[in-house]
Parts: C-alpha cells; sequence; structure tokens
C-alpha cells in the first residue's frame, strides 16, 4: 500500500472500497499503488495482481490509447485530463455484473504528497446514463425519420467530404435507388457533370453552420437517375453538428414538371403576344373599320381604319374614338345629317338594336346592310357583329365593310346575266324551231317516197332529230339553261315513241326514273342512245305488241339506264362492237362521248342493254353551256 493511504486512518480506505466508482492510484514511475475492490470486480483482476506493476504493462492495451498520454501529463505536468466515453469508448476492459460491456469514463488528476508526484486515476460507470440517452435519441431519430421518410422531396445526408449517409424513401424512388444502395458514394453520383460541388455549396451559403440560402432562394441543378436519365432539381442545405462530426442534409425537390410548365408559360406567353401582333397587323391591313366594344359597348380598341377615317367615309358611328359609348354615337347618327328633328333612320335602327341584343344577351351574330349618310355620293355599308363568348369579360367585335363597289357589281351582274338569260332561251327556241323545221321537211319526204326502206330510214333520221329537238324544249321551257331533269324528258320520250308506233296496242312502254339533272352535253348523248334502243326494241319485237320497261338510277357513284323488252333477243354471236347498223355506231360512239359504257345483260328472255355513267360535276350556274355536237 501506498504510504500516503498507510498514514490515513482504517476507515478511509473502507470508504474508498466501498465507493461507486474505480479508484487508482499510481506512482510517480506508473506503478499501481491502489486498486479498490470496485476496479476488482468490474476488472476481474485482482488488487495483489497489479499491485507494484506498471499499470501499462499490466494492460497493455491502455499503452496506445489516450490514457497513457494523459497519465505522463498529469506526472510531468500535473495537467488534469477527462476522458469520455463519447471519443474513448471502451478504455479499460471492464464489464458489468451481467457480462455486458461497461461504459465508463476517466478522471485523471495529481495527488501530491511529500514532495512526489503521485497520479489519482477515477473510473465512473455511465453504462445506465449512455443507454438512456440512445433510447431517448433512438425516439427522437424516429419521430425524425418518421416524418422525413414521408416527406415528397428528396432528403439527402452526406458528411463534409460528400458521402452519402442516409438517404429516406422519396430519394430512393427518385433516383431509382435501393435506400441502402447510395450509403458511403459520393453525392455526385446523383448529379449532371455541370453540378456546383455539394460541399462548396454548403460552405459558401451556410458558413456558419446555419440553413443555407436564409434569402430564401435555391439553387437549381440537374439530376440524374440511375438509368442516366435527367430532371430538374431545386435544392436547398443545411450543415449541423452531432457528436463532434458535421453533417451536411439537402432537400432535393423535382422540378422537371414546374420547368416544363413555366417554359410552356413562357412559350404560350411569347405565342399569345406574337399573335396579338399578328391580329394587330391583320385588322390594321383589312380593308374595313373594325372596332371592339365592352359589354356595355364602350369603344375598347380600333384598327387603323377606324382611327384614321375622315368625314367622307360615311359609316355608322364615324368619329367615334377609343372610350366612347358606340351606341350612344351610333343613335346620335341614326338621325340624317344630324337633325334630331328628323326621322329615324329604319336601317340605323336595325344596326342599334342588333347591338344592343348582342350586348344584352349574346344573341345571334349581326349582318346587315345600310346607306351611308354622306351628302356628296351614296355610299353602302354591310355591318357585321359577333359576340365574344370565349373571355370572361364580353363584349363585341363589330366591322363596317364598304360595299358600295359590290352593290354596283351585283347590279350590273344581275342585268348581264338577265341578258344572258334571255339570249340562251331565244337560241334555244330558235334551234327547236330550227329542227322541228327539219323534222317536218323529212316527214314530208318520208310520204313522197315509194321505197319502204328509204322511209323507215328517213323515219328513223326524223326520231333522232326530235330527240334532239325534245332536249331543248326542255331547256327553252325551264328556268335555267344548263341542264333538265333527265327523269322528266326521258317519260316524254317514251310516250313520244309509243305514239308515234300506234300507240298501246303495239308498244307499251313502263318508266321509272330517279330525279336527276344532267348537263345538257350528258342529257343530249343519252337521249339519243335511249331512242336508239327504245325504237329497236319497238322496231323487232317479232309481230306482237312491245313491251318495253325503261329505268334510269343511282346507283353508288353513278348512274344506269337499262332497257329491256320481250322481244325475240339478240342472235347468239351478237357483238354490239362489229354492228354495221347506224344505230349500233350512234350508240357506240355517244356512250364513248360521254364517258358511259354499254353492255348487253344476259336474260331469259329478250333483250336487256345497260348504260353506266358516271354523275356529272356541279355546272356553274352563271356559265351556261352551248348544246355541241350529238352524233358521231
Amino acid at each position: 500500500m501506498d504510504p500516503i493511504l498507510s498514514e490515513q486512518p482504517a476507515w478511509a480506505e473502507d470508504v474508498l472500497n466501498a465507493l461507486d466508482a474505480g479508484i487508482l492510484l499510481l506512482d510517480r514511475h506508473g506503478r499501481v499503488r491502489y486498486w479498490n475492490n470496485w476496479m476488482e470486480r468490474a476488472s476481474d483482476v485482482p488488487a495483489r495482481a497489479v499491485m507494484g506493476h506498471d499499470l501499462f504493462d499490466a494492460f497493455p492495451n491502455l499503452r496506445e490509447s489516450r490514457l497513457h498520454t494523459a497519465v505522463r501529463d498529469v506526472l510531468a505536468t500535473g495537467a488534469p485530463g477527462v476522458l469520455s466515453n463519447t471519443l474513448n469508448p471502451m478504455l479499460f476492459p471492464l464489464r458489468l455484473p451481467d457480462g455486458r460491456k461497461m461504459v465508463h469514463n476517466v478522471l485523471i488528476r495529481p495527488l501530491p504528497s511529500g514532495g512526489e508526484a503521485r497520479c489519482l486515476i477515477q473510473v465512473t460507470d455511465v453504462t445506465a446514463s449512455v443507454n438512456r440517452e440512445r433510447v431517448l435519441r433512438e425516439q427522437r431519430d424516429a419521430r425524425y425519420r418518421a416524418i422525413v421518410d414521408t416527406a415528397p422531396d428528396a432528403i439527402i445526408t452526406t458528411d463534409t467530404r460528400g458521402t452519402v449517409q442516409w438517404m429516406n424513401g422519396a430519394a430512393a424512388r427518385q433516383f431509382d435507388y435501393r435506400p441502402d444502395e447510395l450509403i458511403g458514394r459520393d453525392i455526385h453520383t446523383l448529379f449532371g457533370e455541370d453540378a456546383p460541388a455539394w460541399v462548396e455549396l454548403s460552405e459558401r451559403n451556410a458558413p456558419d453552420g446555419g440553413a443555407f440560402d436564409q434569402s430564401g432562394e435555391a439553387v437549381e441543378l440537374t439530376g440524374r437517375r440511375r438509368d442516366g436519365s435527367r430532371m430538374d432539381l431545386e435544392l436547398s442545405m443545411a450543415r449541423w453538428q452531432s457528436e463532434g462530426r458535421s453533417f451536411i442534409t439537402g432537400i432535393l425537390r423535382d422540378i422537371t414538371e414546374r420547368r416544363r410548365t413555366r417554359e410552356e408559360l413562357r412559350t404560350s406567353a411569347l405565342s399569345m403576344r406574337q399573335l396579338a401582333e399578328q391580329t394587330k397587323a391583320t385588322l390594321d391591313a383589312l380593308p374595313a373599320f373594325i372596332a371592339v366594344l365592352d359589354p356595355v359597348g364602350r369603344i375598347v380598341s380600333v384598327n387603323r381604319a377606324w382611327a384614321e377615317a375622315g368625314p367622307e367615309t360615311e359609316f355608322l358611328g364615324q368619329g367615334s374614338i377609343v372610350g366612347d359609348n358606340y351606341l350612344e354615337m351610333c343613335a346620335r347618327d341614326g338621325n340624317r345629317k344630324g337633325d334630331p328633328q328628323s326621322d329615324a333612320d329604319p336601317q340605323s335602327d336595325a344596326v342599334l338594336e342588333g347591338l344592343r341584343s348582342l350586348l344584352a344577351d349574346g344573341g345571334l351574330p349581326l349582318s346587315t346592310e345600310y346607306a351611308g349618310h354622306g351628302e356628296a355620293s351614296q355610299h353602302w355599308f354591310r355591318c357585321l357583329a359577333a359576340p365574344m363568348t370565349a373571355g370572361p369579360f364580353g363584349g363585341t367585335v363589330l366591322m363596317h365593310i364598304d360595299v358600295t363597289e359590290i352593290k354596283s357589281m351585283e347590279a350590273a351582274l344581275r342585268k348581264l346575266v338577265g341578258q344572258k338569260s334571255t339570249l340562251l332561251r331565244e337560241v334555244n327556241h330558235r334551234v327547236k324551231n330550227s329542227l322541228q323545221l327539219v323534222s317536218s321537211l323529212l316527214t314530208l319526204q318520208t310520204l313522197s317516197l315509194p321505197n319502204e326502206t328509204a322511209r323507215a330510214h328517213f323515219q328513223d333520221a326524223r326520231s333522232r332529230i326530235e330527240a334532239i329537238a325534245r332536249v331543248h324544249n326542255r331547256l327553252y321551257q325551264a328556268d335555267q339553261f344548263q341542264t333538265i331533269e333527265f327523269g322528266t324528258y326521258l317519260k316524254e320520250l317514251c310516250e313520244d315513241l309509243g305514239r308515234a308506233s300506234g300507240g298501246d296496242i303495239l308498244c307499251d312502254i313502263a318508266v321509272r326514273s330517279d330525279i336527276v339533272d344532267l348537263p345538257i352535253d350528258q342529257a343530249a348523248p343519252l337521249g339519243l342512245i335511249a331512242n336508239e334502243l327504245i325504237t329497236n326494241a319497238i322496231k323487232h319485237r317479232g309481230g306482237q305488241t312491245a313491251r318495253i320497261d325503261v329505268a334510269f338510277r343511282r346507283e353508288g357513284d353513278g348512274l344506269v339506264l337499262t332497257v329491256s323488252d320481250q322481244g325475240p333477243g339478240l342472235p347468239a354471236n351478237f357483238d354490239m362492237r362489229k354492228g354495221r347498223s347506224l344505230g349500233m355506231r350512234l350508240i357506240t360512239s355517244l356512250s364513248g362521248q360521254i364517258r358511259a359504257s354499254v353492255a348487253v345483260v344476259p336474260a331469259a328472255r329478250g333483250t336487256t342493254f345497260r348504260i353506266e355513267l358516271p354523275i356529272p360535276d356541279e355546272v356553274p350556274s352563271l356559265e351556261p353551256t352551248a348544246a355541241g355536237d350529238y352524233g358521231a
């Protein structure tokens, strides 16, 4: 036992052994001079095993610890020291009664006596307090982790070298990694090549350890997912410390959609400005006086023509400017020459009432003509107005167009059309009369011919001429001169051919037809074809009553004319293209003229001809077509 203790009363050692702490006493050479009971129990090393021995020989592992340095400092300089478990865990190989390792703090202080340096070491068990702090910390961390893990934004913590220490679930999902996959890796794995340095950002913006960017602004940078795809990020950072270590926590918000939306809005705004400029330029270039009215009739904007219009323009409300109430200006100009005592102009009243209706309930667009109010010459204007229903504020777009020249041209055109109609009617009348004269001459000539064959040829020629004359007769009777309704024409043709052949006794013709308007250059050839087919059916009836069915129908994109009879039929080897008769040659030639196809349809009895032709294009009503050649 050390002399310093032997000089103390006996109960002093009992006190040291009763302490709930370890007590060691070292002499100036570092040899153990006292080792109390607490140290024996905690280290499982009896006092006799270490008394008089160098402490660091008895516990070689302590030689490389800070305890060795602290003991030397105390013995050499008398400077005390404290070794906490935080920075110096498990200095002595101590254990608790249940066998667990003991967490302990060590206090080293000088104990001078008789001029000789000594070192007193006190070992304190802090296992319970450390465990208590750990439980509290885990509870606190659990609350923090629950909040952070449910956060929608990515949260990542690194050390001051940028090595990832922890990341929440949102970060793992955002970058497509497992939560533990990035632990220990450099944070720049998650950023593009041009991203600023993570640590430099934190030092530059929070040098004092405070929160990043205290102005409220954040850094925007590019993130990189596992597959290499990019995303736009907004970064906020903070530096903090725990247990003597510094950490950096960053919150990374995915702003890809926000940036895309921002770019789209910027592009949309630019497009709207361009559209507004284009619209203004277009309105300024239009030969019309245009204004936009608000819901109460106040002029909001006008085009250049309206703004620069002089008194000679004479349109209703001329002289009104932006800010004026157009309805009041319109009512003022509704009186002739501005005389309040004169009668109101009905045309101006119609414009005014139409505008009021539009502004009140957004009715139908307005379109009306009115006479200008000038004294020098008469001008006509068309007023067009439509409600603005797309915007939130409503209002009306108003346009006045000078239609004086248009009305003059319409009057001249009506006069020309009237003259042309009269001329065409007269031409058709004269052509019809001429053809009837030729037909009469042929009839007279036929009566004087003694040869039956010659009379038949003359009769065929007369029939063909009458078919053409019948077309011009229909044109003469109609109000227009380009087309005829072919169904009616076909019925008249069949009636005339039936009467000419001897009536119902020799001929029974049934006609079925759709209502189809054909142009003259199609109706005349098709009428001649029908005339030839019906005439042939009557001629070759075989001594019986000719029963003929004629049909004219629309089928798909074309028209079909069929002529069927119950006669003896055609020869077995009949080829229409090789036929020598004038009738067959006419049918072949005329069908080619109107782009029609002619076919003989197999039938159990008699003969059926089928003529197919395309539906004609619409013929312009102001360009009548003169009759052309109808023969081969």
